[in-house]
């Protein structure tokens, strides 16, 4: 990881200024509507909870200061998407350079000579994540609009949900190493026969280092709660330093896992 460390502060600085848009969309769009919400502990009724829906259903389709909005959101979220392929792009090259025994600054020419493709990459990925959602979503929309009312009846939706967040992380990690494949060269194909041998000791590393992500989440909710204030701040503000190291961390793990099955010593 040390020779990705310029990286690593390039993505961070990136994702302090998402953070800052996100935290400026929430509060001037979101926490104006959730002040609203008739909560029964400030007096409300479950008729004003259902009036309170069936307002934001309305608003959805006629109010067009709540379209700016999801506008604006759609585009911030399109945005992000569409740099991401480039962004793992520079990183699959930067690594590949590594195994060359080559040193350098990698990141921005592998953004410029394997972005597309690995767009190409996640469109594919994207398209088989929505594919179960056509069976899916019926289904989950009808127990939605009767949890309105009773919200027991919510926890039904935990087995699609989870069921539909197993076959998305094993979708990404299968396309993940294909991409491996195709930019180093070696095909993408025999790189997915590969990801499928090594699936378990992947899907270890990507529990262990996800751990390690989570500690950083727990940390920043728990100071939130323990020491509200400039602390807290501080260390939201400190927290995707952690995060963005044990997502590139992952990645090159995963990297060196694939490397050592395709280029055995």
């Amino acid at each position: 990881m040390k020779e990705q460390f310029y990286i690593l502060i390039l993505l961070f600085i990136y994702r302090l200024f998402w953070g800052y848009f996100m935290y400026k969309f929430i509060k001037s769009a979101i926490v104006p509507v959730l002040l609203r919400y008739p909560d029964a502990d400030a007096g409300g009724s479950g008729m004003g909870r259902l009036l309170y829906y069936v307002e934001g259903q309305f608003a959805l389709r006629t109010d067009p200061s709540v379209q700016h909005w999801l506008w604006l959101l759609l585009a911030l979220t399109l945005l992000r998407l569409l740099l991401s392929p480039f962004i793992r792009a520079g990183l699959l090259h930067e690594l590949h350079q590594e195994r060359a025994g080559e040193r350098g600054l990698f990141f921005f020419p592998g953004m410029k000579r394997y972005g597309l493709p690995v767009m190409l990459f996640s469109l594919a990925e994207w398209a088989l994540a929505l594919l179960p959602l056509y069976w899916l979503l019926p289904t989950m929309y009808r127990l939605l609009l009767g949890g309105i009312l009773d919200y027991p009846l919510l926890l039904t939706l935990v087995p699609y949900i989870l069921g539909w967040l197993i076959y998305l992380f094993l979708i990404r990690k299968l396309l993940l190493f294909m991409q491996f494949g195709y930019t180093a060269g070696t095909g993408m194909f025999s790189s997915l026969l590969i990801g499928l041998k090594v699936l378990l000791h992947s899907i270890g590393i990507s529990v262990i280092l996800g751990a390690g992500g989570l500690v950083t989440l727990i940390v920043c909710g728990a100071s939130a709660i323990l020491c509200p204030g400039l602390p807290a701040l501080l260390l939201r503000q400190a927290a995707p330093l952690p995060s963005t190291l044990f997502k590139m961390w992952g990645i090159a793990a995963q990297y060196h896992l694939w490397s050592s099955k395709s280029f055995p010593q």
